[in-house]
């Protein structure tokens, strides 16, 4: 574990560098706001379209790995679904439980991929993400708006917010753009890929430098018991959906491995834009944001040792 523990420890490094760089406004005021708009919209992008556009979409494990992802997806929905029905917690709480037991990372589970698994984890992970972003960001909308009613829909009809979570996202266009490309065997572009690997390689330290300015001490004092049914959704529940779906698929190795890393991770920082866009506890939000990023710190070497003791 202790050798998990060191190739894990740059990116925590990372994460920690990013929040001390914010709360000693270095360098400067406003700083890594831009950080984290030039990240989202151009370096990440960058990073998924160079991998998705040379993945070997021929493996016959690849429709196996997109059922035990989404499985583990809708397990933990309807574990959520169900706790706050039994619990009557108000729809807005419960809706950023849903954001915070579901959505995952992407920025750290690749980054966590690439730094314990190497290139082909790093491309699984990947691959993880093409198939669970969309998703995810579909489901989330349908949910929010069902879950709040007119309230979340007063200037915004369902056909429109999906759109804006599918149509405006560069992460998705990028992963919809690189995968086309591929399998219409347009790729490598001349000039347009070596631009994008360039840049990929400075997506996954700017961006874990990004994500941990943008953790938010001040909101932990929001948080309470939900915090704990939403991690215990976030960190048991979807890892051990996945766990089981690759004993029954007979998904084994690395795939199994990285697979099990998406329930690792703490939630995306993005659930906090969406939670005030659509009506969630965005206060509570920031700090199942900030509290899953913390104790990921802590229990990340631990689970992904037992996972390769459980995996084979």
């Amino acid at each position: 574990m202790f050798s998990i523990s060191l190739s894990i420890l740059p990116v925590f490094v990372l994460l920690m560098a990013g929040a001390l760089c914010q709360r000693l406004r270095f360098p400067a005021d406003g700083f890594w706001g831009s950080v984290d708009k030039l990240t989202y919209w151009l370096l990440f992008p960058a990073l998924l379209f160079a991998n998705t556009s040379q993945i070997d979409f021929s493996n016959g494990m690849l429709a196996s790995y997109a059922l035990i992802l989404l499985l583990a997806l809708v397990v933990t929905a309807v574990f959520v679904f169900l706790l706050t029905w039994l619990l009557k917690i108000e729809a807005p709480t419960a809706s950023s439980m849903l954001q915070a037991g579901v959505r995952f990372n992407t920025f750290i589970v690749l980054a966590i991929a690439g730094s314990v698994y190497g290139d082909e984890g790093l491309v699984l992970a990947i691959l993880g993400g093409a198939i669970l972003v969309p998703s995810i960001n579909v489901f989330m909308v349908i949910s929010m708006v069902i879950m709040h009613g007119s309230s979340s829909s007063k200037s915004h009809s369902l056909p429109r917010l999906l759109s804006g979570a599918l149509i405006r996202n560069p992460l998705i266009i990028s992963i919809a753009l690189g995968v086309s490309l591929n399998l219409l065997g347009l790729t490598p572009i001349l000039v347009v890929s070596d631009v994008a690997n360039m840049l990929a390689k400075s997506a996954l330290p700017m961006v874990l430098l990004a994500v941990g300015a943008s953790v938010r001490i001040d909101a932990i004092r929001s948080v309470g018991a939900t915090f704990w049914l939403s991690a215990t959704a976030r960190f048991l529940v979807f890892p051990a959906t996945i766990i089981l779906a690759c004993w029954w698929l007979d998904v084994t190795g690395l795939p199994a491995l990285v697979a099990v890393l998406f329930g690792f991770v703490p939630t995306a920082t993005s659930a906090y834009a969406l939670a005030r866009q659509l009506g969630g506890d965005a206060d509570k939000m920031a700090a199942y944001i900030t509290l899953q990023t913390l104790m990921s710190i802590l229990i990340l070497p631990i689970c992904i040792w037992l996972s390769q003791l459980v995996i084979q």
